[in-house]
């Protein structure tokens, strides 16, 4: 039996690399110096979280090829790379996957077993990828 079979999901492709990182710029400064990685565009999103506390974030993008590289940063408050940030320091936070369906994925992975992270509905979530690879899968709508 293949993978799609036994999941009921047939990934094709990684399409984002995610890293928390401490400094933005400076990440940038050095991957663009070193590696050609460019050009880059930047985001900012915030708000309260589920207590009411503020929180905001400032994100970097750029592409490999199809491939998209994202840098989150906190800036203000703890977000979710918060908790990765405090036991592990910088580095690679999560893989994502397009697909067409989110809450379809979300509801068949969490009935089989699968710890359920952040979800929005319809948009994207972050599942534990369970298992000994003690990885963060995002499923994100296709743009």
């Amino acid at each position: 039996m293949d993978n799609a079979g036994k999941s009921g999901l047939n990934l094709k492709s990684v399409d984002q690399i995610s890293y928390a990182v401490k400094d933005i710029d400076k990440t940038i400064e050095v991957w663009s110096s070193m590696y050609g990685m460019g050009p880059w565009t930047f985001r900012e999103n915030g708000g309260l979280d589920v207590k009411g506390r503020p929180w905001k974030i400032r994100m970097a993008f750029t592409y490999i090829g199809p491939l998209q590289i994202e840098l989150v940063q906190c800036v203000e408050g703890r977000i979710f790379q918060s908790r990765f940030l405090d036991t592990w320091g910088e580095g690679l936070h999560h893989v994502g996957f397009y697909v067409d369906d989110v809450d379809s994925i979300v509801a068949d992975k969490v009935g089989k077993g699968a710890k359920l992270l952040i979800h929005d509905p319809g948009n994207f979530a972050y599942l534990d990828a369970g298992g000994p690879g003690g990885a963060i899968f995002e499923f994100m709508r296709k743009p």
